[in-house]
């Protein structure tokens, strides 16, 4: 029994030893797995707007587009109309109540004389549209050609050439539409997303790095609408950092990207991608061939890119839904943008015409750091939102 017991207190020493020697070896491996670790970090868009490189100087050499007034006289003389009617029309432009004013109902048929240009612009011919010749343009080679694809862009950041942004080409040279210095934001782009910020919901990046972020490796980035508004900050000017959101279900503005982690900049693989906007902009942003580069700031910031191939139709909507006081007040004429858009699309030909019916795009991302959670009360904040829209 005695030697029974010292065998037994002999082999718990033997175990006790032999866990000390394991943990010991233990510990460091485990140290190292949490070090890399799975981690996330999460943003709300601040700004998105078009990506349009724009330095004053070599990228409308031909100068710039037509100021309304300057379109409208000479849109309406080649539809025929004498000089006093055109002057007595726009005598006070714009002047003040809406469709009362004589020159709106002058413009608004001024291709055929009875039909509504903006909704039926091949009624008029081709005004034609001063585009961008320059070299630079924020984007992506899309199609993959590098110096050989027919778009003669390069990139200013990263100086990939053949960059595919044949949306800039188009509107590039459009006063509103023209961002000093770069990368400026556009100055109607901007403001129209700053009145879009308080009345649509928030958009949401998520970016899920399996190794952390303290190393390259595989990342997923995840782009969500939320339920909330942002909240902005003290400034007014950009949405406030460290604010929790949740996740809209709606499957409509839900993308999941395989990409790559590098340094501090996150890129993806081409691939499918949507977000619900608003009519008063566009009524969605939908890629196809989705590039993205996202380049993280140690201060919670992220700014990068993001484009695609855009239906063009979908982008001329977001213009010509409100018809003369979008082209007059932002010296666009819809027309022509039109006209340009059909043109330049590079991407997906219609069997049966051959037209191609996307273009390719670019567009501009500023982000702040935030929480995400799965949503919690959908039904209140969906109504309070549906509400803010109707207001607007």
């Amino acid at each position: 029994m005695f030697l029974m017991k010292n065998d037994n207190a002999e082999s718990l020493g033997r175990w006790r030893r032999g866990m000390i020697l394991s943990l010991a070896v233990a510990l460091p491996a485990m140290a190292a797995g949490a070090a890399s670790a799975a981690e996330t970090k999460s943003f709300v868009v601040s700004y998105f707007y078009d990506a349009n490189f724009s330095d004053g100087k070599s990228d409308c050499p031909n100068g710039l587009n037509l100021s309304a007034i300057d379109f409208y006289r000479r849109d309406l003389a080649k539809a025929g109309h004498s000089h006093d009617e055109i002057e007595a029309a726009l005598k006070d432009f714009p002047g003040e109540g809406g469709l009362k004013q004589p020159w709106v109902p002058l413009v608004a048929h001024r291709g055929n004389g009875k039909d509504n240009v903006y909704a039926h612009p091949e009624t008029m011919a081709d005004p034609g549209m001063i585009e961008v010749t320059g070299k630079y343009s924020y984007g992506f080679n899309l199609d993959g050609k590098g110096a050989a694809s027919p778009s003669k862009f390069e990139e200013p950041d990263t100086h990939e050439q053949g960059v595919n942004n044949q949306l800039y080409k188009v509107e590039g040279c459009i006063r509103s539409y023209r961002g000093l210095p770069p990368p400026g934001r556009p100055s109607l782009p901007e403001n129209l997303w700053d009145v879009l910020r308080d009345v649509i919901p928030a958009w949401l990046v998520t970016i899920d790095a399996p190794n952390g972020f303290s190393k390259d490796g595989p990342v997923t980035v995840t782009w969500d609408r939320a339920l909330e508004r942002i909240t902005r900050d003290a400034s007014g000017a950009a949405a406030q950092q460290d604010m929790t959101y949740q996740v809209d279900p709606d499957p409509r503005s839900h993308n999941e990207l395989k990409g790559q982690l590098k340094g501090n900049v996150v890129t993806v693989e081409p691939a499918d991608w949507k977000m619900v906007l608003d009519p008063y902009l566009q009524p969605e942003v939908r890629f196809a061939q989705t590039h993205m580069r996202l380049t993280m700031a140690a201060d919670g910031t992220a700014r990068g890119v993001i484009g695609g191939y855009q239906p063009w139709a979908t982008i001329y909507y977001g213009f010509a839904d409100q018809g003369h006081i979008k082209e007059y007040a932002a010296s666009i004429n819809l027309p022509a943008l039109y006209y340009a858009l059909k043109r330049e699309a590079d991407y997906d030909p219609d069997p049966k015409t051959g037209e191609n019916r996307q273009i390719s795009s670019a567009y501009l991302v500023e982000a702040v750091r935030a929480f995400v959670m799965p949503a919690t009360n959908r039904t209140a904040q969906a109504t309070d939102t549906d509400s803010n829209a109707k207001a607007r």
